[in-house]
């Protein structure tokens, strides 16, 4: 039975970011997969849902002036990586025309696509985040902690949900700002988690 006492969220766990070679590669981030697949087979399990998002680039996306270009959409290394996909996805473009599933309860995960840092500039993350309601705590884990983890931590702390961040399921670029944006999401109101903990309460 799918727990209504939780929610997960994954943020960016997909080829350019988490493997070695990637466009963007995360130091270190495939050593989070073990824990991912986990936390993924939870959902594939039946037990919980899961959100993720990823970065779907155009080519001369306006955030290639900051980052090298990475997750251009309809590449390989734009994709989920295994460990992180289920076999029941609804997909949601960050487009005027997509839609919600009307039933999210016909899936076992959801996708959005991003283009920018922050998940919550996409058009369909509110309406998400509202139709999933307030009850549930949302359990988040992924890449990179002090830039698209913490924009989904705090946009969803924004709005009034709970927040519970997998300390053993996120990976920075640079440890020193890693640890600060851990410490200012807890003051912000997030709790601390592991993967071990976040799949026994379910």
């Amino acid at each position: 039975m799918v727990s209504r006492d939780f929610i997960f969220w994954e943020v960016d766990v997909q080829r350019d970011f988490v493997l070695p070679g990637g466009k963007l590669y995360v130091p270190g981030a495939e050593k989070l997969l073990a824990n991912i697949r986990r936390l993924t087979d939870a959902a594939r399990q039946g037990k919980v849902f899961l959100v993720s998002h990823g970065d779907f680039h155009i080519p001369n996306d306006l955030e290639f002036k900051v980052f090298p270009p990475h997750c251009v959409k309809d590449t390989p290394g734009s994709e989920l990586v295994p460990e992180a996909i289920t076999a029941s996805v609804a997909r949601v473009p960050n487009e005027p025309d997509a839609k919600l599933p009307d039933d999210l309860t016909r899936y076992q995960q959801i996708l959005l696509e991003k283009q920018t840092l922050n998940i919550f500039e996409s058009r369909h993350a509110d309406e998400l985040v509202k139709k999933l309601g307030n009850q549930a705590e949302f359990v988040v884990f992924g890449v990179v902690t002090e830039y698209c983890v913490s924009f989904a931590v705090k946009g969803l702390l924004e709005r009034g949900r709970r927040v519970a961040l997998v300390t053993d399921a996120i990976e920075t670029l640079k440890r020193e700002e890693g640890e600060k944006t851990v410490a200012e999401l807890v003051r912000l109101g997030a709790r601390l988690t592991t993967t071990d903990q976040a799949l026994a309460a379910l």
